[in-house]
């Protein structure tokens, strides 16, 4: 039900495209997945717009997360890499991170919490 799912040791590149609408998360990364998420619109997806969790450890960057139910990130028992994001109106705010999570966060710009 996610728009893109990312899992399993893999390790694509998504870049320039519109994930939208839908009935989950817009980008659900898990099981040691990785990848560059990099440059696209995630927007209205009934969830979070990036979903993270089980030990992955993804790259995120230049895209803009907005208008989504959930938060626009949330990251469960894993890490990832955060650069330059819009990470505005989304929800629930822009963050949902565990407490055994590890994200490192560059650069976020037009964020609310």
């Amino acid at each position: 039900m996610a728009g893109i799912e990312i899992t399993k040791d893999s390790n694509p590149t998504v870049r320039r495209n519109q994930i939208h609408d839908g009935q989950s998360a817009g980008v659900f990364i898990y099981e040691d997945a990785k990848g560059i998420i990099e440059d696209n619109d995630i927007f209205g997806n009934a969830r979070s717009g990036v979903r993270i969790q089980e030990n992955s450890n993804p790259i995120i960057r230049y895209n803009r997360i907005n208008k989504n139910g959930f938060e626009a990130v949330r990251v469960l028992s894993s890490a990832g890499t955060f650069e330059d994001n819009d990470l505005r109106d989304n929800g629930k705010g822009a963050w949902n991170i565990s407490e055994d999570s590890l994200p490192n966060v560059k650069r976020v710009r037009n964020i609310e919490d």
